[in-house]
């Protein structure tokens, strides 16, 4: 987990351009923003989105990218996974990672 450099409680955003990467947002709002992330290191809790535009660069856009892969412009269907990034199946059964 990485220290933030900023960290933002109870904030409304409104009409701004904000950069998520290396802040914390705890109970914030954005309304119609532009919402940047480029390395996805941030934390957004509690955190209301309304109408913003999303904005990936460097590794958050490759991400879209493969993202968009697997919907085919659909909407995505996640699973559960821990803040690790480590994948566990959010019910029995559905779906596991190979163990060897």
């Amino acid at each position: 987990m990485s220290d933030y450099t900023l960290t933002y409680k109870n904030r409304t955003f409104d009409n701004e351009k904000v950069e998520l990467d290396g802040k914390r947002f705890e109970n914030c709002n954005l309304k119609d923003c532009l919402v940047i992330v480029e390395k996805g290191d941030t934390r957004l809790i509690n955190c209301r989105i309304d109408n913003c535009k999303l904005l990936l660069k460097g590794n958050a856009y490759t991400i879209g990218q493969i993202i968009t892969l697997f919907t085919g412009g659909g909407s995505l269907k996640v699973a559960e996974f821990d803040e690790t990034g480590s994948f566990f199946p959010a019910a029995e059964g559905k779906c596991s990672p190979d163990v060897t």
